[in-house]
């Protein structure tokens, strides 16, 4: 925001600053300002002069030459400014003048026409950033007057950054109010004293609201009679001064108001009001209005409006409409002064693209109770400089909440956060300062009613907020933070992430991240109907594809992996680690942590062998060497697989995961109808495991035994398993009853055929035993091995081979 410091010198005393002081104390009061501009700096021979004549350019239909008056002498000047005409009072830059962009004004010959100099535009001479024609001065102004002497000595402007929780501040009053509390001076408010006439506004228009909920107050004052006088030139720098051009006395008062005290305005032709009824309500499906800006808008039900009972008016909050517009012959004025909800106005300024400098301060909140002291200082500035004559009273529709806000703040509370001492009675001190009035106190506390105009404070942290800022935050004591060591905390769950990805790192993988929200359809093909119930379903969801909370890795493993199929990547090797949810029996959500490795193409093999097909069997065993390598470099309990069916995977081809005889996972071939609907040509292997169950003993002690000096002994055993039957619980058998004498198992030959019968398989295994004191002899290997057979036996039902 724009913020000429002449300006804000009108409503506090501030004459014994500088202007860098000026910017540090708001600065250090949480208010920034982000640059200091030097506007209206004096000019050596630019002048005012008058345009006695303005022709068309002989040569270009775009250009004029002009017959100007400086004061001493008549010059020739041409010009391409589209309002130019005679009778204006407007700037003259004479040969040998420098513009402030350095540029040096010379004589000139514009298409064979000479040229003494330039009327320049107020954008032109630095003074706003208006380039829409020729800058027009008041008729008062004398010919000859140097720019100097109109403009005075360089006015400083402030560029204020504006918070969006501090509507408060866009306005000069506003920042006005701040170095008010700031500095400890009194508020100089302007006059809103101006007279009425008999004629009651009441009597002249009136005012409905069918939409409350957008519109909490609408007042309307009648100006029966304005005259079209111009505006002060005092009034039409400050608002080039702040980038807004000046257009006419009417709309030049309603935008310095807006400027002065932040409540937005707006002013309709009374005459050019239908039935000189107002009607605030939402747009019909379809409706359109022409804005001034000449644009015709498509409206829907959800965009307010101010109408009369035939037609749009204005678009509320943001644009007036062309039909009710301010014109040459309007000579009387109704003057809207409102309270819209900044929703309202933000949806509607979004759909419609327009940004605005009154949607700017209604989307971040407007002070409810603002609109009675801007309508009539508005009133009292026409009155003066318009001969304006003015209704009595207002007609209006008014909804607001007349309670206002109540915050209680514990003085004890305050200092713990700031972190300084601020007695009890300088808390009230400030507070009271910015406009919160006490409304009960005692030794630890004090409630405080907040102004309407503080739309941004409604609980304690804010009145804190407010201490702080006011106390100076330069004053706020540097302390480096502390920290507190808690002896015996474990990061063993970090250490074990980090363990778990470095390994699978280094095997080739590449790690992937996907959102824990998902679409049902992503889980259906992995997940049965009991499963997809019992998920958990977001009550509010950011959209379809984001319903659901994952209960399980897999589905989005399979959608990363169709997606790199589908993008010419058909060998991928990926790992995710991540939350997954669920429902407790009890109903409550819980979660935990997983970890899923997916496998597709000729991920398993070395880069030179990439034609020959890739069969279903090798790929279940790159999958399961991968969770050995993984399971041991966690210094987890040996795995087993028992085969299992698993929604989403090919029968005889999935399998739960165990460790210490506990379920922790699941792996297996993704189904081939799935694969086919997806293109997929080669096996791809899924598997998901919970990461605690193999990572708890990652950094556990590592318990060092010394090698044996003795020889070892070694029996084979071969046996005869029926289906079902699998190696896992083979080896389990065997290490059930094995003495610790038993040093390794070895699986050295299978054998299938029709002299075995159907679904029977010859299982060959090496036991190899040692002791560490002494040579073993082979009594007692023959002792230990029959137990052993024994075991298989009884436990298995298995037939062993003898031989």
């Amino acid at each position: 925001m724009k913020l000429p410091v002449s300006w804000l010198a009108e409503y506090i005393d501030i004459s014994d600053l500088s202007i860098n002081e000026l910017a540090d104390r708001i600065t250090f009061a949480g208010i920034e300002i982000e640059g200091i501009e030097q506007v209206g700096a004096e000019y050596d021979n630019i002048v005012a002069c008058e345009v006695l004549s303005c022709e068309r350019h002989p040569g270009a239909d775009h250009l004029f030459v002009t017959k100007v008056f400086d004061g001493e002498s008549e010059l020739q000047v041409v010009c391409g400014a589209p309002n130019c005409r005679a009778g204006l009072i407007v700037l003259l830059a004479k040969v040998g003048a420098v513009m402030p962009g350095g540029m040096k004004i010379r004589k000139a010959k514009l298409r064979g026409v000479d040229s003494y100099g330039m009327l320049c535009s107020a954008s032109e001479l630095e003074i706003s950033s208006d380039a829409d024609g020729i800058m027009e001065m008041e008729s008062t102004v004398i010919p000859g007057t140097p720019l100097s002497s109109l403009y005075g000595s360089t006015e400083t402007v402030f560029d204020v950054e504006i918070t969006w929780n501090r509507p408060d501040c866009l306005s000069i009053i506003g920042i006005a109010r701040e170095f008010s509390a700031i500095l400890g001076r009194p508020l100089k408010m302007p006059s809103t004293d101006f007279p009425v006439t008999e004629q009651l506004a009441t009597d002249l228009c009136s005012v409905s609201i069918e939409s409350p909920d957008a519109c909490k107050h609408y007042s309307a004052r009648v100006l029966p009679h304005v005259e079209r006088l111009p505006s002060p030139e005092w009034m039409r720098k400050r608002l080039e001064l702040c980038g807004i051009r000046s257009i006419d006395i009417v709309v030049d008062v309603s935008n310095y108001v807006m400027l002065e005290c932040g409540q937005p305005l707006h002013t309709f032709d009374y005459e050019r009001v239908r039935d000189h009824a107002i009607v605030v309500r939402k747009a019909g499906k379809g409706e359109t209005i022409t804005t001034l800006d000449d644009d015709e808008r498509i409206l829907d039900e959800s965009m307010l409006l101010i109408t009369d009972p035939a037609a749009p008016l204005a678009v509320a909050g943001v644009m007036g409409g062309r039909d009710s517009e301010i014109q040459e012959n309007t000579s009387s004025v109704l003057l809207e002064s409102a309270s819209f909800e900044p929703e309202s106005v933000k949806r509607t300024a979004t759909m419609l693209n327009m940004r605005t400098e009154s949607s700017y301060r209604f989307e971040r909140g407007v002070d409810p109770f603002l609109t009675d002291w801007a309508s009539q200082r508005a009133c009292a500035l026409l009155v003066k400089y318009a001969n304006a004559t003015v209704a009595g009273g207002v007609a209006e529709a008014d909804y607001r909440q007349k309670e206002p806000v109540k915050v209680t703040l514990r003085f004890e509370r305050a200092n713990n956060v700031i972190g300084l001492e601020i007695p009890a009675k300088k808390q009230i001190e400030i507070l009271k300062s910015l406009g919160f009035e006490v409304v009960e106190s005692c030794e630890s506390s004090a409630t405080f009613s907040v102004p309407s105009y503080r739309v941004d404070v409604d609980c304690e942290a804010d009145l804190v907020e407010e201490v702080a800022r006011l106390s100076g935050l330069d004053a706020l004591p540097e302390v480096v933070p502390g920290t507190k060591l808690v002896p015996g905390t474990s990061d063993t769950f970090f250490r074990s992430v980090a363990a778990c990805r470095h390994h699978l790192l280094s095997l080739g993988y590449s790690e992937i991240m996907n959102y824990s929200f998902t679409a049902p359809a992503v889980l259906e093909p992995f997940t049965d109907g009991a499963g997809m119930e019992n998920g958990v379903h977001l009550p509010n969801p950011v959209s379809a594809d984001y319903s659901m909370l994952r209960g399980s890795l897999i589905p989005q493993m399979f959608s990363t992996m169709v997606y790199n199929n589908s993008h010419g990547t058909q060998t991928a090797r990926f790992f995710e680690m991540g939350r997954v949810f669920f429902k407790t029996s009890s109903g409550d959500i819980d979660e935990e942590e997983r970890v899923c490795i997916g496998l597709m193409g000729f991920a398993g093999r070395a880069g030179t062998d990439s034609v020959r097909p890739v069969e279903s069997s090798e790929a279940i065993l790159w999958m399961k060497g991968t969770l050995d390598s993984l399971f041991s470099s966690l210094r987890a309990p040996e795995m087993s697989l028992k085969p299992c069916e698993a929604t989403g995977f090919e029968s005889g081809f999935a399998a739960d995961i165990f460790v210490d005889r506990r379920k922790i996972g699941l792996a297996g071939m993704v189904k081939s109808s799935l694969l086919q609907k997806n293109r997929i040509s080669s096996p791809l292997i899924l598997a998901e495991f919970k990461r605690d169950a193999v990572s708890k003993n990652v950094f556990s002690t590592v318990t060092v035994k010394n090698l044996s000096a003795f020889p070892s002994t070694s029996r084979d055993i071969a046996l005869i398993a029926g289906e079902g039957t699998t190696h896992g619980e083979i080896v389990d058998t065997i290490r059930k009853f094995a003495p610790p004498e038993l040093e390794d198992v070895k699986l050295f030959d299978i054998f299938t055929g029709k002299s075995l019968g159907s679904g029977r398989t010859s299982l060959a295994y090496t036991l190899r035993y040692r002791s560490s004191e002494r040579t073993l002899n082979d009594v007692e290997v023959n002792k230990f091995h029959d137990k052993i057979k024994d075991g298989l036996r009884k436990t298995l039902n298995l037939e062993l081979r003898e031989g």
